[in-house]
């Protein structure tokens, strides 16, 4: 049935949620997506949308139904298919760049849901990134536990960032389990990083139009817009970059994430606490 039959069956008033209905039904998956993964916070939806902007391409900033009904744990856990997943999510998955962080927990699953598809992973200093996810909640990062006031506060969607132990991952406190979440979303790029084009928010923040026209070059698309009015437009609330590391998490915390990361970030170019910029907000990356 054509959507002009169809609306001469709905009552007026309800037309408007009738066609957005049919529109998400009949919308075609984009079978090649640019799949643009990180972690939370890690400058994400700015990379994606200057690309988006500068490529005259059309973009997903997040998965709409995934801010307050996650489902991607339920995917990783084997309670629902990937397929249905993407089903549920058609409208989202029928655009040219989608920028979803929870997406790269299911990175295989991409691989072989959209085998052509191009992969873009955003990287960033973990105590910069875990620092940016609490500023984003409005928790400080120096206690040794959440209280049960803090979890009340915390939406369902970022819950499951928090306290992500359902990934496996282990963790005496929050502090412990973004570390961990943060090595673990590195582990999917170090394992996968033939199929990724790596960008350093480090990097990106020294020169915005210079990374994202090298980016556009790298995945083979047309440079349509400037963006140079664009760049400095906060595409996220964001956090406050000038805070030392030593006076955000106090040192026991602080000495947690340089334990818990330090691996992948010696093999990232990323200095510990102890070396160079030990205190600073200046990131420490060394590439």
């Amino acid at each position: 049935m054509q959507i002009r039959k169809l609306g001469k069956l709905v009552p007026g008033p309800l037309k408007p949620l009738a066609k957005k209905a049919w529109v998400v039904l009949t919308v075609r998956i984009n079978p090649n997506p640019i799949l643009v993964l990180g972690n939370q916070k890690s400058g994400t939806s700015a990379i994606a949308a200057l690309l988006a902007e500068m490529t005259g391409l059309s973009i997903t900033i997040d998965l709409k139904s995934q801010i307050n009904y996650p489902t991607y744990n339920q995917v990783y856990k084997g309670e629902l298919s990937f397929s249905e997943f993407i089903n549920n999510n058609r409208l989202d998955f029928s655009r040219d760049i989608i920028k979803e962080p929870n997406l790269t927990i299911l990175h295989q699953e991409l691989i072989e849901y959209f085998p052509r598809s191009k992969f873009v992973f955003v990287l960033r200093d973990p105590r910069d990134n875990i620092r940016s996810i609490l500023d984003r909640l409005k928790l400080p990062g120096n206690l040794p536990g959440l209280k049960q006031e803090h979890w009340a506060k915390i939406p369902p969607a970022w819950k499951l960032i928090l306290d992500c132990r359902w990934l496996g991952l282990e963790g005496e406190n929050y502090i412990e389990l973004l570390a961990a979440r943060w090595s673990f979303m590195a582990d999917v790029f170090l394992k996968s990083q033939d199929k990724m084009r790596l960008i350093c928010y480090e990097d990106f923040l020294k020169d915005k139009i210079g990374e994202i026209t090298r980016l556009s070059q790298d995945l083979e698309l047309k440079q349509v817009n400037d963006i140079a009015d664009k760049v400095d437009i906060p595409f996220q609330p964001p956090g406050n970059r000038n805070v030392k590391w030593i006076e955000f998490f106090g040192h026991d915390n602080l000495a947690c994430i340089d334990r818990i990361c330090c691996q992948n970030m010696k093999q990232l170019g990323y200095l510990p606490s102890s070396q160079g910029q030990a205190y600073g907000a200046d990131n420490a990356k060394n590439l």
